[in-house]
């Protein structure tokens, strides 16, 4: 496996910082040559709303670090990393009337395969691989008929 860095950007815990992840790993593989980037952007942003909601990252004072690598020329992995909280994110099944809790679903079905580091000190990342997309550390990947970057996707 030869993996390659494509970037990393440190964002404030703030609402904003989504769009801004988004748009920032969008940037980061098509300048890497990948084309189809939008499910990797869903992934960015199902994951960092994630980490402002339910994390201290959405604290005063907290950040969201995401990181990008391209796996192989088809993969990339989309690291997400927050400032952790007492439980662990899983993927759950929403009722028909919720109006919240499809993020981890979402990406647990447009990714190969999606998963959550401990990092210590409460710190977290989830990963999800996808084909031609990234790396989140709180983590996703793709499968290849729903290619697009974000977590591990082939491309």
């Amino acid at each position: 496996m030869n993996e390659r860095f494509l970037g990393e950007v440190v964002l404030p815990g703030v609402a904003h910082s989504v769009a801004v992840a988004r748009h920032c790993v969008g940037e980061m593989l098509a300048s890497a040559g990948h084309r189809d980037v939008e499910t990797a952007r869903l992934i960015v942003s199902e994951l960092v709303t994630n980490a402002l909601i339910h994390t201290a990252s959405g604290l005063y004072g907290g950040v969201i670090t995401v990181e990008v690598i391209a796996v192989d020329a088809e993969i990339v992995r989309v690291e997400v990393t927050d400032d952790g909280a007492d439980t662990v994110p899983r993927s759950r099944e929403s009722g028909d009337d919720d109006c919240h809790g499809r993020g981890l679903w979402l990406v647990e079905q447009v990714s190969l395969k999606w998963g959550v580091r401990l990092l210590g000190a409460r710190s977290q990342a989830v990963s999800p691989s996808l084909l031609g997309a990234a790396r989140v550390s709180r983590a996703v990947a793709l499968r290849p008929t729903d290619m697009a970057p974000s977590a591990t996707a082939r491309i």
